[in-house]
This record gives structure tokens, sequence and C-alpha cells, in this order.
């Protein structure tokens, strides 16, 4: 979600002008960290767009196709069940 810079520093404003009309410490401390925050948060913006220009091309890489190796497959040998004379049938159940 891209919110624009005016609208941060809209709400930058916003908690200054409350700030300065509060009376608490508390929240006059709260609305500190909150525009500490929002001041962050546009300086991390800033610093993305210096990192990585929209303009900038990414660079095609392109690797030579190689034959991709046969699968092997392994035939196990097939288990016979073993036939006791005191079992009463085939399902785990039977007793």
């Amino acid at each position: 979600m891209d919110i624009s810079s005016d609208k941060v520093l809209d709400k930058i404003e916003e908690l200054v002008t409350k700030a300065k009309h509060t009376a608490s410490r508390e929240k006059l401390g709260g609305y500190a960290t909150a525009i500490q925050a929002l001041c962050d948060l546009l300086l991390e913006e800033r610093k993305g767009i210096e990192k990585y220009p929209s303009d900038r091309q990414s660079p095609v890489v392109s690797h030579p196709i190689q034959p991709q190796a046969q699968p092997i497959s392994v035939s196990m040998p097939s288990s016979k069940p073993v036939k006791m004379d005191d079992a009463n049938g085939d399902s785990l159940f039977d007793f």
C-alpha cells in the first residue's frame, strides 16, 4: 500500500498540533513517539528511492540450457504376505 509523503506530513502536523495543546506529559510522550515513527517512515522511504531508482533496468542474465538427467527408477521386489496358520483373515483387526 502506497501512502504519499503529503499524507504522512499532514499527519505529522496534526500530531504536532495535538502535542502543543496537551497538558499531560504522558500524552506528549505518546505524540512524540508517533511523530518520530512517521519521520522514520519518511526517511526510510527516501532511502529506498535512492537505493532502488525506478528507471533502472535489471540486467538480463542468460544461462545455457543443460540437459536434465533421466530419473533412475528402482524396482522393489514385491513382498508376499506371510501366511500364519493361527490368523483368522487378511485384516489387521482379525484376531
